[in-house]
């Protein structure tokens, strides 16, 4: 009885409820009126509810006519109250779709996508990201991208409309926070990259991306993070919140500044071979089940004459390591708080797969069943 008083007290706070009720109220009343009136016009007590619904939605089909003047008088309230009614309707369920619209505008919606990418976090080079990502991702139909930052609506809308043949969503709020990652329905997504806001102080950007990675290991420990930041000194914190892949800002500068003088060509090629315009790049490939247990040698052999591509190195993720060999020997709170949050989240320290390339390996190499083949071949 309790229950049956909190649905109707809901029922009656509600204004869909209460449109429906009235529609069938008027439809009902008006029906057995004229129903009474003439009961030879219109037969049966259905035949004056069909009459009274035709009425009401103003559709007129003159199947059924009422004959005499009091009928007639309450056939115009049935009209009227039809009229009122359906209207109320209609706009409170274009109310509902327009403010949900909006809703989604701002950011503000919970999302329904399945599959996709989170990117968390913005700056200058986000928007290349985006842009290679659908690149690389056009030949598997990947276009599914859920962004999650504080920036104005006006430059989202700009971003939406640059990308508009891909799927992008947005989410407002704080990265770092579980309720907002839970709107992007992150326990869906292929995977969560995070970069440092530019608005962020340096000091403080990669604590957030800290943060935000274990928040998103404690609500599904299998979506593969990856994240970008700031120093170098805080890569083994990463490390320890089990972050898949860490990136560290101008790691490989150094590198590419020194070959520009000491060996001209070599970073012209790797420009080239990151451009994912540029129509040749590095991608990757399963190895037809035919040629497991063959050489490297008769493998590259078969990629150059199928798929005219260069196969240049194997990677696969048999190796396992041991979480605990990344913790320090000296207990510090924050290794204590890390380990407290990863087992809260249901992590094992025990062992994890780790990922290892083997690039231009011997040509007596053998194959592998969990080897995947890494090439430079033209999109």
């Amino acid at each position: 009885m309790k229950k049956i008083k909190e649905i109707l007290n809901y029922g009656f706070k509600n204004n869909y409820f209460l449109i429906i009720i009235g529609i069938f109220v008027s439809t009902t009343i008006g029906a057995t009126i004229v129903m009474i009136l003439e009961p030879k016009t219109f037969g049966s007590f259905f035949s004056a509810i069909w009459w009274a619904v035709v009425t009401m939605t103003t559709v007129g089909y003159g199947d059924i006519v009422p004959q005499n003047i009091v009928t007639r008088v309450v056939s115009f309230f049935v009209i009227f109250a039809g009229i009122s009614f359906v209207s109320l309707f209609t706009a409170t369920i274009s109310s509902m779709f327009v403010a949900r619209k909006i809703r989604e505008g701002k950011g503000l919606e919970k999302i329904n996508q399945f599959d996709h990418l989170i990117i968390c976090g913005w700056n200058s080079s986000t928007e290349n990201l985006i842009e290679s990502i659908l690149n690389i991702g056009k030949n598997e139909n990947f276009s599914k991208i859920t962004l999650i930052n504080n920036l104005p609506e006006d430059e989202i809308n700009n971003i939406i409309y640059k990308f508009k043949d891909a799927e992008i969503k947005f989410i407002r709020g704080d990265y770092t926070k579980e309720i907002v990652l839970k709107r992007s329905n992150i326990k869906e997504a292929k995977a969560v990259i995070i970069l440092p806001n530019e608005t962020t102080q340096l000091t403080d950007s990669d604590e957030k991306t800290l943060f935000a990675t274990l928040t998103i290991k404690s609500i599904s420990s299998k979506i593969p993070v990856i994240v970008f930041l700031e120093n170098n000194e805080n890569r083994v914190h990463l490390k320890r919140a089990n972050a898949d892949e860490i990136f560290v800002k101008n790691e490989y500068s150094g590198f590419i500044l020194a070959s520009s003088v000491l060996m001209p060509g070599v970073p012209q090629t790797i420009s080239k071979l990151m451009d994912t315009t540029f129509g040749t790049t590095l991608v990757r490939k399963n190895i037809p089940k035919s040629y497991i247990k063959k050489t490297f040698k008769e493998l590259s052999e078969y990629f150059r004459e199928e798929e005219k591509a260069i196969l240049i190195g194997i990677f696969n993720e048999s190796e396992q390591i041991a979480f605990t060999e990344l913790l320090s020997s000296d207990t510090s709170q924050l290794d204590a708080y890390i380990e407290k949050k990863l087992k809260m989240a249901g992590h094992s320290l025990g062992e994890r797969n780790k990922m290892e390339v083997n690039l231009n390996p011997d040509d007596d190499y053998v194959i592998k069943e969990k080897d995947i083949a890494i090439l430079i071949n033209k999109s």
